[in-house]
């Protein structure tokens, strides 16, 4: 019987090896100058292995992605800590443009995405200046919350290079420090939550239905460092892959002459 369990063991690892490695061996290939195949080749890296990841790669899922203690400055007053929670909606992102240009060393992409948050927050006033307008009292709030954006409207310029490692194989190197972009809310959002304190009054329902009511001014006054944070977790996952898999995997052009360490 023991022997038995460990035929069946070896037979599971086996097809949870094979599955992976299928995975990257039967990606599509694409000509760097073919934008549409570009587009649909990452969609569906995103889409695939988004919510699964592939271990032996080091590719952890990304939807559902879990956060811990990430921490946000608006504008100097609110200090807003997503103590445990998870982002929702990072797989079945559109993508409508996803490009490549070699010799730039430049990469562009667009996408449209509904993603929502939630989990355990915790926020706090700490600037005297608001203080000072509320009459010292404070916001603060330590419980659910959550945030729903509808079309979610991204757009990316990131510069990257062929890097030849000491493997000898090519992969693509983004730099995502420098990434410049810009986003565009095109559809709702929504907030809600519990537990939010004006002083020491639970205020939690007329605060959130002037967050609501205003969520258009709210997230361009305000929206910048969630934004910023967002993205920040987003390109995490774009370094998984194009770190660890090489680029003969998903392209057909040749990219030995732009390679460098």
């Amino acid at each position: 019987m023991f022997h038995i369990y460990k035929i069946l063991l070896l037979f599971i690892s086996t097809i949870f090896v094979f599955s992976e490695t299928a995975f990257v061996d039967n990606l599509p290939k694409c000509k760097l100058a073919d934008n549409e195949c570009m587009r649909d080749l990452y969609q569906s890296i995103v889409r695939d292995i988004g919510k699964t990841g592939i271990a032996d790669l080091n590719i952890p899922p990304i939807d559902p992605m879990k956060l811990k203690n990430v921490s946000v400055l608006v504008a100097n007053l609110l200090n807003i800590t997503l103590v445990d929670g998870v982002v929702k909606g990072i797989k079945d992102c559109v993508f409508d443009k996803f490009t490549i240009n070699i010799t730039a060393e430049r990469g562009s992409q667009e996408n449209i995405c509904d993603v929502t948050i939630k989990g355990h927050y915790n926020v706090i006033s700490t600037s005297p200046f608001i203080q000072s307008i509320l009459g010292g009292n404070t916001i603060h709030g330590d419980g659910n919350g959550l945030v729903k954006i509808e079309k979610l409207h991204l757009t990316f310029d990131f510069p990257f290079y062929a890097q030849k490692r000491d493997d000898g194989a090519i992969y693509i190197k983004c730099l995502y420090k420098d990434i410049n972009y810009e986003y565009n809310i095109k559809g709702k959002t929504h907030f809600a939550a519990d537990n939010l304190y004006f002083g020491d009054q639970e205020l939690s329902e007329p605060i959130l239905a002037f967050l609501n009511e205003n969520e258009k001014l709210i997230m361009s006054s305000f929206g910048e460092p969630f934004m910023k944070k967002a993205i920040e977790f987003y390109f995490q996952f774009a370094s998984y892959f194009f770190d660890n898999v090489p680029a003969k995997y998903f392209l057909i052009d040749d990219l030995t002459p732009y390679g460098r360490p």
